[in-house]
């Protein structure tokens, strides 16, 4: 199976070498340092993923506090007039309008994530009751979060599974996840029984473009990955149109010498 995956992957786009995803690795870097001095480690493509969904979580927050801090401004005079139930009111008003610009996920628990980082309260607190951050110890989460942070897998693959990032949902199961990723059109499978996530990708060919009705085809395809199923992976990839005449010609040469 390795040699099949290193034949189908050594001539797909990479993460690494390709240079608009090499260039997100340095943002994604530089804004975790700025943001709060955490240094990332993106060695592998699963590092990748990971620090898009801690940057996308970022953003919420930036996003969500600065129309909050906005809206207190601009009721300076009436906000000490105001009970807690309409501050929060109108706060939510502001912040729902925000919200159809953000990617969320749902966790296990059916709870809304807009910040992959914080536990599932924080989440309710900024999706239900941003008014709390009037109160001192909330209030510094604002500028000091690290000690809150907690890592992004704890979320399991429903970040990948509701397309919190820029990665298209072929299939999900409880522990599994078969995504897409058109930069680099590569199809990926993301399995786990945590501790242990492993991530297996078959990279298709450069001119490739994503179409539904090839769905079906994927799930067979990372179906065979995944079960180690030899020659009828070659087959499918070789009954399909998602890869090269080179790449088909180098894994009919490989199953000759299998049988």
């Amino acid at each position: 199976m390795k040699r099949i995956e290193k034949i189908v992957n050594r001539h797909g786009l990479s993460i690494f070498k390709l240079k608009s995803t090499k260039y997100l690795i340095d943002y994604y870097k530089k804004t975790a340092k700025d943001e709060q001095n955490i240094s990332l480690k993106i060695k592998m493509d699963l590092d990748f993923f990971n620090a898009a969904i801690l940057i996308e979580s970022l953003k919420n927050k930036r996003l969500f506090e600065d129309t909050y801090e906005r809206e207190r401004k601009e009721l300076t005079d009436l906000w000490p007039t105001l009970s807690y139930q309409e501050k929060n009111k109108l706060i939510n008003i502001k912040i729902n309008d925000v919200k159809k610009r953000c990617k969320m996920f749902t966790s296990l628990n059916g709870t809304r994530i807009w910040i992959a980082f914080f536990d599932e309260l924080l989440n309710t607190l900024y999706d239900k009751e941003m008014n709390i951050f009037d109160i001192e110890q909330y209030f510094n989460l604002y500028k000091d979060f690290k000690s809150r942070m907690i890592p992004t897998l704890q979320y399991g693959i429903t970040p990948f599974r509701d397309e919190f990032i820029d990665v298209k949902l072929i299939q999900s199961s409880e522990n599994r996840v078969i995504f897409y990723y058109d930069v680099t059109k590569t199809l990926y499978l993301l399995t786990t029984n945590k501790p242990v996530w492993i991530l297996k990708k078959i990279c298709l060919k450069k001119e490739y473009d994503l179409k539904i009705h090839d769905y079906a085809k994927f799930i067979k395809i990372i179906d065979a990955l995944e079960n180690n199923e030899t020659l009828l992976l070659v087959d499918e990839l070789s009954d399909s149109t998602f890869i090269s005449d080179k790449v088909n010609n180098a894994l009919i040469k490989l199953k000759r010498k299998m049988q």
